[in-house]
Protein backbone atom coordinates (compact mmCIF):
# COMPACT_ATOMS: atom_id res chain seq x y z
CA UNK A 1 0.00 0.00 0.00
CA UNK A 2 1.64 3.33 -0.71
CA UNK A 3 1.98 5.67 2.16
CA UNK A 4 0.72 9.33 1.29
CA UNK A 5 2.13 12.45 3.08
CA UNK A 6 -1.30 13.84 4.15
CA UNK A 7 -1.77 14.86 7.58
CA UNK A 8 -4.69 16.83 9.47
CA UNK A 9 -5.65 18.65 12.53
CA UNK A 10 -9.07 18.38 12.96
CA UNK A 11 -11.44 20.69 15.37
CA UNK A 12 -14.69 18.77 16.33
CA UNK A 13 -18.16 20.30 17.44
CA UNK A 14 -19.99 19.08 20.16
CA UNK A 15 -18.93 18.16 23.52
CA UNK A 16 -15.11 18.91 22.91
CA UNK A 17 -15.91 22.00 20.68
CA UNK A 18 -12.53 23.59 20.89
CA UNK A 19 -9.94 20.70 21.53
CA UNK A 20 -7.61 20.46 18.58
CA UNK A 21 -7.37 16.62 17.89
CA UNK A 22 -4.40 15.84 15.55
CA UNK A 23 -4.48 12.63 13.30
CA UNK A 24 -1.89 10.69 10.98
CA UNK A 25 -2.71 10.30 7.26
CA UNK A 26 -3.02 6.84 6.21
CA UNK A 27 -3.60 5.15 3.22
CA UNK A 28 -6.00 2.86 1.92
CA UNK A 29 -5.26 1.30 -1.47
CA UNK A 30 -8.43 0.68 -3.40
CA UNK A 31 -9.15 -3.01 -3.08
CA UNK A 32 -6.30 -3.84 -0.54
CA UNK A 33 -8.40 -4.61 2.28
CA UNK A 34 -8.65 -7.88 2.18
CA UNK A 35 -8.27 -11.01 4.39
CA UNK A 36 -5.08 -11.56 3.68
CA UNK A 37 -3.66 -8.60 5.36
CA UNK A 38 -5.67 -8.46 8.33
CA UNK A 39 -2.70 -7.36 10.26
CA UNK A 40 -1.88 -3.80 8.95
CA UNK A 41 -4.91 -2.17 7.35
CA UNK A 42 -3.13 1.01 6.58
CA UNK A 43 0.21 2.48 6.48
CA UNK A 44 0.75 5.24 9.14
CA UNK A 45 3.28 8.58 8.40
CA UNK A 46 4.17 11.30 10.88
CA UNK A 47 1.46 13.57 11.65
CA UNK A 48 0.56 17.09 10.53
CA UNK A 49 -2.01 19.39 9.89
CA UNK A 50 -4.44 20.28 6.83
CA UNK A 51 -7.76 21.91 6.95
CA UNK A 52 -10.35 20.58 7.66
CA UNK A 53 -12.55 21.46 4.46
CA UNK A 54 -10.36 18.81 2.78
CA UNK A 55 -11.96 16.46 4.49
CA UNK A 56 -15.15 17.06 2.86
CA UNK A 57 -13.83 17.10 -0.55
CA UNK A 58 -14.76 13.52 -2.49
CA UNK A 59 -11.18 13.64 -3.74
CA UNK A 60 -9.89 13.45 -0.89
CA UNK A 61 -12.48 10.24 0.79
CA UNK A 62 -9.27 7.94 1.56
CA UNK A 63 -7.77 10.71 3.55
CA UNK A 64 -10.56 11.41 5.28
CA UNK A 65 -11.24 7.32 6.42
CA UNK A 66 -7.47 7.08 7.23
CA UNK A 67 -8.06 9.76 9.57
CA UNK A 68 -11.22 8.31 11.13
CA UNK A 69 -9.14 5.17 11.69
CA UNK A 70 -5.97 6.87 12.82
CA UNK A 71 -8.19 8.67 15.62
CA UNK A 72 -9.76 5.19 16.58
CA UNK A 73 -6.15 3.72 17.33
CA UNK A 74 -5.05 6.17 19.35
CA UNK A 75 -8.24 6.12 21.04
CA UNK A 76 -7.80 2.30 21.96
CA UNK A 77 -4.59 1.93 23.34
CA UNK A 78 -5.76 4.78 25.56
CA UNK A 79 -8.82 2.99 26.58
CA UNK A 80 -6.82 0.23 27.30
CA UNK A 81 -4.55 1.50 29.67
CA UNK A 82 -7.64 3.33 31.71
CA UNK A 83 -9.55 0.05 31.38
CA UNK A 84 -6.50 -1.58 32.25
CA UNK A 85 -5.89 0.29 35.44
CA UNK A 86 -9.58 0.87 36.54
CA UNK A 87 -9.54 -2.89 36.40
CA UNK A 88 -6.13 -3.75 38.22
CA UNK A 89 -4.18 -5.57 35.19
CA UNK A 90 -2.04 -2.65 35.61
CA UNK A 91 -0.82 -0.32 38.60
CA UNK A 92 -0.26 3.04 39.03
CA UNK A 93 3.70 3.66 39.55
CA UNK A 94 3.82 7.71 39.09
CA UNK A 95 3.15 10.57 40.93
CA UNK A 96 0.63 12.34 38.93
CA UNK A 97 -2.43 13.42 41.66
CA UNK A 98 -4.44 13.55 38.34
CA UNK A 99 -4.35 10.02 37.35
CA UNK A 100 -4.54 8.39 40.69
CA UNK A 101 -8.71 7.90 40.48
CA UNK A 102 -7.68 5.13 37.27
CA UNK A 103 -6.13 2.67 39.56
CA UNK A 104 -7.58 3.80 43.06
CA UNK A 105 -11.12 3.47 41.08
CA UNK A 106 -12.65 6.53 42.15
CA UNK A 107 -12.97 7.88 38.93
CA UNK A 108 -16.83 7.07 39.34
CA UNK A 109 -16.94 9.94 42.35
CA UNK A 110 -15.99 13.10 39.91
CA UNK A 111 -16.93 14.08 36.44
CA UNK A 112 -14.18 16.76 35.62
CA UNK A 113 -11.38 14.07 35.57
CA UNK A 114 -8.96 13.84 32.88
CA UNK A 115 -10.57 10.91 31.34
CA UNK A 116 -13.34 13.45 29.77
CA UNK A 117 -10.89 15.85 28.72
CA UNK A 118 -7.14 14.62 27.45
CA UNK A 119 -6.46 13.12 24.68
CA UNK A 120 -5.00 9.97 23.40
CA UNK A 121 -1.55 10.37 22.99
CA UNK A 122 0.02 11.07 26.26
CA UNK A 123 2.49 9.09 28.18
CA UNK A 124 1.10 9.91 31.24
CA UNK A 125 -2.39 11.56 31.60
CA UNK A 126 -4.60 9.78 28.92
CA UNK A 127 -8.09 10.21 28.48
CA UNK A 128 -11.00 8.06 27.42
CA UNK A 129 -14.06 10.16 26.93
CA UNK A 130 -12.28 12.53 24.49
CA UNK A 131 -10.64 10.24 21.96
CA UNK A 132 -13.43 7.46 21.64
CA UNK A 133 -15.92 10.08 20.78
CA UNK A 134 -13.80 12.04 18.81
CA UNK A 135 -12.58 9.31 16.94
CA UNK A 136 -16.74 8.22 16.47
CA UNK A 137 -17.51 11.23 15.52
CA UNK A 138 -14.92 11.14 12.67
CA UNK A 139 -15.88 7.58 11.26
CA UNK A 140 -19.67 8.94 11.56
CA UNK A 141 -18.84 12.11 9.83
CA UNK A 142 -17.19 9.60 6.79
CA UNK A 143 -19.94 7.78 7.11
CA UNK A 144 -22.20 10.49 5.76
CA UNK A 145 -20.13 12.61 3.51
CA UNK A 146 -19.70 8.67 1.54
CA UNK A 147 -23.21 8.11 1.30
CA UNK A 148 -23.74 11.29 -0.25
CA UNK A 149 -21.17 10.99 -2.84
CA UNK A 150 -21.05 8.73 -5.67
CA UNK A 151 -18.57 6.65 -7.55
CA UNK A 152 -18.00 9.11 -9.90
CA UNK A 153 -16.49 11.87 -6.83
CA UNK A 154 -14.82 9.05 -4.73
CA UNK A 155 -13.77 6.54 -7.17
CA UNK A 156 -14.43 2.40 -7.30
CA UNK A 157 -13.23 2.47 -3.99
CA UNK A 158 -16.03 4.27 -2.36
CA UNK A 159 -17.88 0.69 -0.74
CA UNK A 160 -14.70 -0.43 0.54
CA UNK A 161 -14.22 2.89 2.42
CA UNK A 162 -17.46 3.20 3.68
CA UNK A 163 -17.32 -0.58 5.44
CA UNK A 164 -14.39 0.27 6.80
CA UNK A 165 -15.93 3.99 8.09
CA UNK A 166 -19.08 1.60 9.11
CA UNK A 167 -16.73 -0.68 10.92
CA UNK A 168 -14.72 1.88 12.90
CA UNK A 169 -17.86 3.60 14.04
CA UNK A 170 -18.87 0.49 15.29
CA UNK A 171 -15.78 -0.09 17.29
CA UNK A 172 -15.86 3.38 18.86
CA UNK A 173 -19.43 3.04 19.72
CA UNK A 174 -18.50 0.03 21.14
CA UNK A 175 -15.63 0.88 23.45
CA UNK A 176 -17.97 3.36 24.51
CA UNK A 177 -20.33 1.80 25.80
CA UNK A 178 -17.65 -0.45 27.92
CA UNK A 179 -16.42 2.45 29.49
CA UNK A 180 -19.10 4.78 30.31
CA UNK A 181 -22.07 4.41 32.42
CA UNK A 182 -23.41 6.77 29.70
CA UNK A 183 -22.45 8.62 26.82
CA UNK A 184 -23.97 11.38 24.19
CA UNK A 185 -23.88 11.78 20.60
CA UNK A 186 -23.78 14.84 18.63
CA UNK A 187 -25.77 17.12 21.18
CA UNK A 188 -28.44 14.17 21.59
CA UNK A 189 -29.42 12.33 25.11
CA UNK A 190 -27.45 10.49 27.32
CA UNK A 191 -27.66 7.02 26.67
CA UNK A 192 -27.19 4.57 28.10
CA UNK A 193 -24.34 0.88 27.80
CA UNK A 194 -26.93 -1.19 26.03
CA UNK A 195 -28.45 1.81 24.01
CA UNK A 196 -25.03 2.45 23.07
CA UNK A 197 -24.40 -1.33 22.28
CA UNK A 198 -27.26 -1.54 19.80
CA UNK A 199 -25.57 1.35 17.76
CA UNK A 200 -22.45 -0.33 17.61
CA UNK A 201 -24.18 -3.55 16.28
CA UNK A 202 -26.26 -1.00 13.62
CA UNK A 203 -22.59 0.23 12.81
CA UNK A 204 -21.61 -2.88 12.52
CA UNK A 205 -24.26 -4.38 10.39
CA UNK A 206 -23.78 -1.72 7.78
CA UNK A 207 -20.14 -2.78 7.70
CA UNK A 208 -20.65 -6.75 6.93
CA UNK A 209 -23.59 -5.94 4.41
CA UNK A 210 -21.97 -3.71 2.70
CA UNK A 211 -18.02 -4.85 2.39
CA UNK A 212 -17.63 -5.39 -1.25
CA UNK A 213 -16.20 -8.86 -2.06
CA UNK A 214 -13.03 -9.58 -1.16
CA UNK A 215 -13.20 -7.17 2.20
CA UNK A 216 -13.02 -10.47 4.05
CA UNK A 217 -11.19 -8.53 6.63
CA UNK A 218 -13.72 -5.97 7.51
CA UNK A 219 -16.30 -8.60 7.57
CA UNK A 220 -14.80 -10.75 9.92
CA UNK A 221 -13.96 -8.27 12.36
CA UNK A 222 -17.44 -6.61 12.35
CA UNK A 223 -18.55 -9.89 12.89
CA UNK A 224 -16.06 -10.18 16.30
CA UNK A 225 -16.80 -7.11 17.59
CA UNK A 226 -21.02 -7.74 16.46
CA UNK A 227 -21.03 -10.75 18.52
CA UNK A 228 -19.33 -8.73 21.49
CA UNK A 229 -22.11 -6.22 20.92
CA UNK A 230 -25.18 -8.98 20.93
CA UNK A 231 -23.87 -10.80 23.70
CA UNK A 232 -23.69 -7.81 25.94
CA UNK A 233 -27.41 -6.94 25.05
CA UNK A 234 -28.20 -10.70 25.97
CA UNK A 235 -28.69 -12.06 21.84
CA UNK A 236 -26.84 -14.86 22.47
CA UNK A 237 -28.24 -16.25 19.51
CA UNK A 238 -26.96 -13.81 17.43
CA UNK A 239 -24.02 -13.56 18.96
CA UNK A 240 -23.13 -17.61 18.67
CA UNK A 241 -24.01 -17.13 14.74
CA UNK A 242 -21.03 -14.22 14.23
CA UNK A 243 -18.83 -15.66 16.48
CA UNK A 244 -18.82 -18.98 14.80
CA UNK A 245 -18.59 -17.46 10.96
CA UNK A 246 -14.90 -15.89 12.23
CA UNK A 247 -12.29 -18.42 10.94
CA UNK A 248 -9.85 -19.82 12.64
CA UNK A 249 -6.41 -17.51 12.69
CA UNK A 250 -8.19 -14.67 11.87
CA UNK A 251 -6.89 -11.34 13.41
CA UNK A 252 -7.04 -7.62 12.88
CA UNK A 253 -3.98 -5.58 15.01
CA UNK A 254 -3.47 -1.85 15.11
CA UNK A 255 -0.61 -0.57 13.09
CA UNK A 256 1.43 1.11 15.88
CA UNK A 257 4.51 2.53 15.11
CA UNK A 258 7.41 4.12 16.98
CA UNK A 259 8.33 7.32 15.18
CA UNK A 260 5.53 9.59 16.82
CA UNK A 261 4.03 9.27 20.31
CA UNK A 262 0.71 9.54 18.86
CA UNK A 263 1.18 6.15 17.12
CA UNK A 264 3.16 3.99 20.15
CA UNK A 265 2.06 1.15 21.65
CA UNK A 266 0.20 2.64 24.59
CA UNK A 267 0.60 -0.16 27.10
CA UNK A 268 4.65 -0.32 26.47
CA UNK A 269 4.73 3.32 26.14
CA UNK A 270 3.96 3.79 30.04
CA UNK A 271 5.29 0.72 31.17
CA UNK A 272 8.45 -0.33 30.01
CA UNK A 273 9.06 3.02 28.30
CA UNK A 274 8.41 5.73 30.84
CA UNK A 275 7.56 3.86 33.93
CA UNK A 276 4.72 5.49 34.94
CA UNK A 277 2.90 2.18 35.28
CA UNK A 278 3.11 -1.21 36.03
CA UNK A 279 1.85 -4.85 36.21
CA UNK A 280 0.16 -5.55 39.63
CA UNK A 281 1.76 -8.74 41.52
CA UNK A 282 -2.04 -10.16 41.48
CA UNK A 283 -2.02 -9.65 37.96
CA UNK A 284 1.18 -11.40 37.34
CA UNK A 285 1.66 -14.87 36.34
CA UNK A 286 -2.33 -15.87 35.86
CA UNK A 287 -2.52 -19.20 36.71
CA UNK A 288 -5.01 -22.11 34.94
CA UNK A 289 -6.76 -24.37 37.00
CA UNK A 290 -4.11 -26.73 36.57
CA UNK A 291 -1.69 -24.23 38.42
CA UNK A 292 0.09 -23.67 35.20
CA UNK A 293 1.35 -20.16 34.37
CA UNK A 294 -0.78 -19.59 31.66
CA UNK A 295 1.86 -17.80 28.42
CA UNK A 296 -1.09 -16.00 26.53
CA UNK A 297 -0.86 -13.91 30.13
CA UNK A 298 2.55 -13.38 30.95
CA UNK A 299 4.64 -10.63 31.43
CA UNK A 300 8.41 -9.32 31.55
CA UNK A 301 10.29 -7.42 34.53
CA UNK A 302 11.70 -4.81 32.43
CA UNK A 303 14.98 -2.39 33.90
CA UNK A 304 13.14 0.36 33.76
CA UNK A 305 13.11 3.04 36.94
CA UNK A 306 9.49 3.60 38.02
CA UNK A 307 8.51 7.37 38.45
CA UNK A 308 6.97 6.78 42.16
CA UNK A 309 10.63 7.15 44.14
CA UNK A 310 10.35 4.05 45.38
CA UNK A 311 11.79 1.35 42.93
CA UNK A 312 8.64 -0.37 42.31
CA UNK A 313 9.60 -3.11 39.65
CA UNK A 314 8.24 -2.04 36.23
CA UNK A 315 6.99 -4.91 33.95
CA UNK A 316 5.16 -5.26 30.58
CA UNK A 317 2.57 -7.67 28.60
CA UNK A 318 5.27 -10.17 26.70
CA UNK A 319 2.33 -9.74 23.88
CA UNK A 320 3.34 -5.55 24.03
CA UNK A 321 6.95 -6.62 24.81
CA UNK A 322 8.58 -5.76 21.60
CA UNK A 323 8.12 -2.17 21.87
CA UNK A 324 6.46 1.01 20.77
CA UNK A 325 5.28 -0.48 17.00
CA UNK A 326 4.07 -3.91 18.37
CA UNK A 327 0.34 -4.10 17.05
CA UNK A 328 -2.66 -4.33 19.50
CA UNK A 329 -5.73 -6.84 18.80
CA UNK A 330 -8.73 -5.10 17.64
CA UNK A 331 -10.48 -8.33 16.88
CA UNK A 332 -9.87 -11.53 16.70
CA UNK A 333 -10.91 -14.96 16.73
CA UNK A 334 -9.68 -15.98 20.24
CA UNK A 335 -12.34 -13.22 21.19
CA UNK A 336 -14.84 -15.39 19.17
CA UNK A 337 -14.54 -18.49 20.46
CA UNK A 338 -14.27 -17.36 23.95
CA UNK A 339 -17.96 -15.69 23.20
CA UNK A 340 -18.90 -19.12 21.69
CA UNK A 341 -17.92 -20.72 24.59
CA UNK A 342 -19.48 -18.23 27.34
CA UNK A 343 -23.04 -19.02 25.34
CA UNK A 344 -22.70 -22.87 24.44
CA UNK A 345 -21.77 -23.67 28.15
CA UNK A 346 -21.31 -27.63 29.19
CA UNK A 347 -18.98 -29.73 27.40
CA UNK A 348 -18.51 -28.24 24.30
CA UNK A 349 -17.58 -24.73 26.38
CA UNK A 350 -14.73 -26.97 27.94
CA UNK A 351 -14.17 -28.65 23.69
CA UNK A 352 -13.61 -24.70 22.88
CA UNK A 353 -11.32 -24.13 25.89
CA UNK A 354 -8.79 -27.24 25.54
CA UNK A 355 -8.79 -26.49 21.58
CA UNK A 356 -7.63 -22.96 22.59
CA UNK A 357 -5.01 -24.12 25.19
CA UNK A 358 -3.68 -26.46 22.74
CA UNK A 359 -2.96 -23.55 20.40
CA UNK A 360 -0.92 -21.78 23.21
CA UNK A 361 2.56 -21.54 23.38
CA UNK A 362 3.88 -23.73 25.12
CA UNK A 363 0.18 -25.64 24.94
CA UNK A 364 -1.92 -25.91 28.31
CA UNK A 365 -3.04 -29.02 30.28
CA UNK A 366 -6.89 -29.31 28.93
CA UNK A 367 -9.53 -28.59 31.78
CA UNK A 368 -10.99 -31.69 33.43
CA UNK A 369 -13.55 -30.18 35.90
CA UNK A 370 -16.97 -30.09 36.48
CA UNK A 371 -19.22 -28.73 33.83
CA UNK A 372 -22.54 -27.31 35.94
CA UNK A 373 -23.13 -23.86 35.07
CA UNK A 374 -21.62 -22.45 37.54
CA UNK A 375 -18.30 -23.92 37.02
CA UNK A 376 -17.84 -23.09 33.35
CA UNK A 377 -19.10 -19.55 34.23
CA UNK A 378 -15.50 -19.53 36.25
CA UNK A 379 -13.76 -21.61 33.84
CA UNK A 380 -14.87 -18.86 31.42
CA UNK A 381 -13.87 -15.73 33.68
CA UNK A 382 -10.75 -17.03 34.14
CA UNK A 383 -10.03 -17.77 30.56
CA UNK A 384 -11.04 -14.57 29.49
CA UNK A 385 -8.91 -12.92 32.01
CA UNK A 386 -5.83 -14.48 30.60
CA UNK A 387 -7.01 -15.10 26.99
CA UNK A 388 -7.59 -10.97 26.91
CA UNK A 389 -5.42 -9.82 29.58
CA UNK A 390 -4.69 -6.50 29.00
CA UNK A 391 -6.91 -5.64 26.01
CA UNK A 392 -9.19 -3.46 27.73
CA UNK A 393 -12.14 -5.79 28.18
CA UNK A 394 -11.18 -7.16 31.36
CA UNK A 395 -13.00 -4.36 33.21
CA UNK A 396 -16.35 -4.71 31.65
CA UNK A 397 -16.25 -8.52 33.01
CA UNK A 398 -16.00 -7.02 36.11
CA UNK A 399 -19.15 -5.19 35.45
CA UNK A 400 -21.36 -7.40 33.96
CA UNK A 401 -20.17 -11.35 36.01
CA UNK A 402 -20.16 -9.25 39.50
CA UNK A 403 -16.62 -10.32 39.72
CA UNK A 404 -15.20 -9.21 43.09
CA UNK A 405 -12.65 -6.22 42.94
CA UNK A 406 -8.56 -6.69 43.39
CA UNK A 407 -7.36 -5.03 45.79
CA UNK A 408 -10.54 -4.86 47.55
CA UNK A 409 -12.94 -2.05 47.71
CA UNK A 410 -11.95 0.48 51.09
CA UNK A 411 -8.39 -1.17 51.09
CA UNK A 412 -5.54 1.54 51.30
CA UNK A 413 -4.22 3.15 47.85
CA UNK A 414 -0.33 2.56 48.19
CA UNK A 415 0.40 5.56 45.64
CA UNK A 416 -1.11 8.64 46.43
CA UNK A 417 -3.58 8.05 49.71
CA UNK A 418 -7.63 7.60 49.87
CA UNK A 419 -9.12 4.11 49.32
CA UNK A 420 -9.82 1.93 46.41
CA UNK A 421 -13.59 2.47 45.34
CA UNK A 422 -15.99 0.37 43.04
CA UNK A 423 -15.56 2.11 39.69
CA UNK A 424 -16.46 0.00 36.68
CA UNK A 425 -18.01 2.64 34.62
CA UNK A 426 -17.18 6.01 34.17
CA UNK A 427 -20.00 8.69 34.56
CA UNK A 428 -20.40 11.32 31.52
CA UNK A 429 -18.12 14.25 31.99
CA UNK A 430 -18.12 17.65 32.55
CA UNK A 431 -17.48 19.09 29.24
CA UNK A 432 -20.30 16.74 27.51
CA UNK A 433 -22.52 17.82 29.80
CA UNK A 434 -21.67 21.34 29.79
CA UNK A 435 -21.99 21.90 25.95
CA UNK A 436 -24.29 19.54 25.25
CA UNK A 437 -27.96 21.74 24.97
CA UNK A 438 -29.73 18.15 25.58
CA UNK A 439 -28.10 17.82 28.85
CA UNK A 440 -29.79 20.29 30.94
CA UNK A 441 -28.75 22.15 34.18
CA UNK A 442 -30.25 19.49 36.26
CA UNK A 443 -28.85 16.75 34.63
CA UNK A 444 -26.93 14.61 37.28
CA UNK A 445 -24.91 12.29 35.70
CA UNK A 446 -25.48 8.10 36.05
CA UNK A 447 -22.42 6.22 37.92
CA UNK A 448 -23.85 2.86 36.92
CA UNK A 449 -24.01 1.03 33.89
CA UNK A 450 -26.28 -0.89 31.52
Amino acid sequence: MKKHTEKRQVIRPGAWRGVAVSAVALAIAAGSITACDTNRLLDVTTPNAVPVALLDDPKNATLMVAGAVADFQCALGSAIAVEGLIAGELSDTQLGAAQWDYARRTANTLTNGIYGTSGCAGSQGFGIYLPLSTARYDADHAINNLKKWTDAEVGSNRATLLAVSQLYAGLSYAWLGMAMCEAAFDNGPALKQKAIFALAESRLTDAINGAPAGADSIKNAAYVIRARMRLYQGNTAGALTDAQAVPKGFVMNTSNDATALRLYNRIFAITSQFGFYSIPTWSQNLKTENNQVDPRSAVILTGTKSQDNKNTPIYVPVKYGAGDAAPIPIARYAEAQLIAAEILGGQQAVDIINAMRDDAVPALTHYTGPIDAASIKNLIISERQRVLFVEGQRNYDIERFGIPFNPPENTDFPTGGGQYGNTTCLPLPDIEKNNNPSLGPGFVPSVTGQ
